[in-house]
């Protein structure tokens, strides 16, 4: 059974906008439910009954394609600014299997996460270089420009450093207005932007007017395929092709919290220093990899992530009924103390040893399942790679994170959110 099966189901909507990340906690509160509770709780969100999961279960049938589907189930405002339309997080079924194998094919091979790790380690070091010449950073938007170039460089796009930092921005400014009705007018604008912009590389390569490595990211999305072998039409595969490269930029709000947490955790500050320092560089360092895990399992990214019900069920004793919203509980299965040893505590020595955290059932701040089976983002190695490697930099010796409570804090209540600071550093000049 749910927790409120004899009430009458109140619109939710504007508690959601208001709590943020507290929404889901909030509901099991007003419920009566325990914090560490993992029954099903029935709501109305966006006019429609819904049904909120948390936990290993949950994500199962979350995840399970012949009970739900994602196609309808993320409002518009929401979807379309951040995803594009016809992107592969609105498809199901085969068109869904075979979009996703595509994607996987490029940003889940191992060689290619390699060759992204060596392009995002030049571009920390070079981060790293104009914080020494300047004596100053901010690692939000100094990572949001480091992590695109990267990425651009990766998928073979023919860009300036000048034009890949603006389109880095434009690409972080879509982030700054997630799911924020106010702030719609403004991702809009920059999703025509960036559409149109992506749209005409891939005109130019399909028409030939430019001509780039035919292994690239940018060729393959060039001759990108539907499920019956059809050729996407032009603004789809730009529309993919930004969801190869975005995803990176938006790593840049961990990156925060990692200069956040590192700040707080000095004594895991030296360690990764001297691990980073032992190893000769800044990627595949375990210390930097088990925090930035830990990073991600602890601070907020997306609070929950919506599927309509395809046919009637069950979740401990509680029916979900076709038609409705299934919502699954990320930041409460992240923190679940049902799965999570001592669960409220930043201890990143979890992970450690831990060779493919994507197996943990109840690690989802990306989402779960396969990667290629599920709905599983194909972009976490290199979303991990990026941020360890992050993690590494942020401990170099002269590098000072600022400590005031302005670069530490971050309101619950404010989706997507960070710190207002960017979190601030300083560079001291350390001897040769």
């Amino acid at each position: 059974m749910s927790s409120n099966d004899h009430r009458r189901l109140r619109e939710q909507s504007l508690d959601f906008l208001r709590s943020g990340y507290l929404f889901t906690s909030r509901v099991r509160q007003r419920a009566g439910l325990p914090a560490d509770s993992q029954t099903p709780v029935r709501l109305r969100l966006m006019g429609r009954k819904a049904v909120l999961l948390r936990g290993v279960e949950g994500v199962r049938h979350f995840y399970d394609s012949d009970k739900v589907k994602r196609e309808g189930a993320m409002p518009a405002f929401v979807r379309l600014p951040l995803f594009g339309p016809g992107a592969v997080h609105g498809l199901d079924g085969d068109a869904h299997t075979v979009r996703k194998n595509a994607l996987a094919d490029l940003a889940y091979d191992d060689d290619r996460v390699a060759h992204f790790a060596s392009l995002v380690a030049e571009e920390l070091e070079h981060m790293l270089d104009e914080w020494s010449r300047h004596g100053s950073g901010t690692v939000y938007h100094d990572t949001t420009t480091a992590y695109g170039r990267a990425a651009f460089r990766w998928a073979g796009l023919p860009l300036r450093p000048e034009e890949s930092n603006r389109r880095a921005r434009q690409m972080s400014r879509l982030l700054d207005t997630f799911g924020r009705i106010s702030g719609n007018p403004v991702a809009q604008v920059e999703r025509l932007r960036l559409d149109r912009w992506a749209t005409s590389l891939v005109r130019k390569v399909r028409s030939g007017a430019i001509y780039p490595d035919p292994d690239s990211v940018l060729a393959a999305m060039a001759d990108l395929r539907d499920e019956n072998g059809r050729l996407v039409d032009d603004r789809t595969a730009a529309v993919e092709l930004q969801n190869l490269t975005r995803p990176t930029v938006a790593v840049a709000r961990f990156a925060a919290f990692a200069a956040a947490a590192l700040a707080e955790n000095p004594a895991w500050r030296d360690r990764i220093r001297e691990a980073s320092a032992d190893a000769g560089r800044l990627t595949e360092v375990p210390e930097a990899v088990a925090f930035a895990q830990e990073v991600r399992r602890v601070y907020p990214f997306v609070p929950m992530l919506p599927a309509l019900a395809t046919t009637d069920f069950e979740v401990r004793g509680c029916p979900v009924h076709e038609g409705q919203r299934v919502l699954l509980d990320l930041q409460g299965t992240d923190t679940d103390p049902n799965h999570w040893r001592d669960a409220g505590t930043f201890d990143p020595e979890r992970f450690l040893g831990v060779d493919d955290a994507e197996q943990l059932e109840a690690f989802i701040p990306h989402g779960g399942a396969g990667v290629r089976s599920g709905h599983r983002c194909p972009g976490e190695k290199i979303a991990v790679t990026a941020l360890s490697a992050t993690v590494a930099a942020l401990c170099r010796p002269g590098v000072r994170i600022s400590d005031d409570t302005d670069d530490l804090t971050f309101p619950w209540t404010t989706m997507l959110t960070r710190p207002a600071t960017g979190v601030r550093v300083r560079v001291h000049p350390t001897p040769a």
